[in-house]
């Protein structure tokens, strides 16, 4: 559990706002240019060590995670890659890799565009729990340029140090024992055993053994030649200690992520449908009950009333459980009107389970749908006095 003291987020959002009130003084023309330059630079960093701590340590608090899930699916980025887990059915997002070996992760946006995800999008999404990441590749990156482009291995002679150097494979003829240079069995498209002149038809009859290098340049031999890596990019030698390794992952939503992020997303679109017809709304939206707190997906507020909205989600149909938790917390909470949001429906019985509490239920394949009911529903109801749930 995180507390007041050591939780980033709390500190990044004191850092923000410190940061907001420093451009309100130099907009104020109560700091000069150099000033306000010197000390935002400092805020920002802190800004960003902050925030980065907060995604570290939400790999093992899950309260620091889900609170962190209810930044980032506000982000256009973020909800362009749920989007796609949504119409692909979860199906694992693979890297691809052009000429210059830079992975990209190809996504298709609502208007059908082709569009890429960023990395570090998909790395917070997997910091906070929702996507799950599987190691697909690694890349070496080159340290003084930071790319992988134009990284090549390199087998040098371990003596001079040349690059020109012939790597000979032994082969050895499993019957007579004779071991020799794989070339000196190669006849043709034939593999003949130079001692014995035997025909060898399978991968039985023979094996490799190992390899033997001479270099041109200084005609010495070898079986172990040095390894290391050359970048044609910035002409720059390095071996695997001082290379950059850099993990390249697959990622892919369980469908228990996926529901979450459907419904924070349906409640985005649903808060900005039900404000733009002239209601006051929250989201999530959280009632003061008799003995205690209890959250809803919106509360909204129409000529004073209070309207208290849950959004459930089903691959079929919507059965009786969300009917039931949403009327344990409006027992609590009262509101005046109740309405849960059922995609992209209810099943018989959660409707009649619904009715018996006074919880109007209304359905929709999609979010639009769904809206415009939530909107007709909480506009009829609001006018009148709705009777207390029993």
């Amino acid at each position: 559990m995180t507390t007041a003291t050591t939780d980033p987020l709390t500190e990044y959002d004191t850092l923000t706002s410190e940061h907001a009130r420093l451009e309100k003084q130099f907009l104020d023309k109560k700091l000069s240019q150099e000033e306000f330059g010197i000390l935002s630079r400092q805020l920002k960093e802190r800004i960003a060590h902050a925030e980065q701590q907060a995604y570290n340590m939400a790999r093992k608090d899950e309260d620091l995670a889900k609170r962190l899930r209810s930044r980032i699916y506000n982000e256009p980025m973020a909800q362009q890659v749920i989007s796609h887990f949504v119409r692909t059915g979860g199906r694992a997002l693979d890297p691809e890799f052009g000429p210059d070996r830079m992975p990209r992760y190809a996504l298709e946006n609502d208007k059908g565009e082709r569009v890429f995800a960023e990395r570090s999008t998909l790395q917070r999404l997997a910091d906070v729990g929702t996507v799950t990441e599987t190691l697909y590749e690694r890349v070496l990156y080159c340290p003084r340029c930071g790319t992988p482009s134009d990284v090549y291995l390199r087998f040098k002679c371990p003596h001079c140090g040349s690059i020109d150097i012939v790597i000979n494979r032994m082969m050895e003829h499993l019957q007579c024992g004779t071991i020799h240079q794989e070339t000196a069995f190669l006849v043709g498209r034939n593999i003949i055993c130079p001692s014995c002149k035997k025909l060898l038809q399978n991968q039985q009859e023979y094996r490799l053994i190992g390899i033997v290098c001479s270099c041109n340049s200084c005609h010495a031999h070898f079986e172990d030649p040095t390894q290391g890596y050359f970048c044609r990019r910035c002409q720059n030698e390095f071996t695997l200690l001082t290379g950059v390794v850099t993990d390249i992952f697959s990622y892919k939503m369980t469908p228990t992520a996926l529901n979450e992020a459907q419904q924070f997303l349906g409640v985005n679109v649903l808060s900005k449908a039900l404000a733009e017809a002239g209601l006051a709304v929250t989201a999530p939206g959280a009632l003061r009950g008799a003995t205690r707190e209890v959250v809803f997906s919106l509360v909204a507020d129409k000529n004073g009333k209070t309207i208290a909205i849950d959004i459930a989600h089903s691959p079929q149909e919507v059965e009786i459980q969300p009917v039931l938790d949403m009327y344990v917390k409006i027992i609590e909470a009262s509101p005046a009107v109740s309405i849960l949001g059922a995609v992209p429906r209810a099943s018989k019985r959660a409707k009649d389970i619904a009715g018996l509490h006074n919880i109007f239920i209304v359905e929709g394949v999609t979010l639009a749908e769904l809206g415009s009911k939530i909107i007709e529903i909480a506009s009829e109801k609001a006018q009148t006095q709705s009777p207390p749930p029993r």
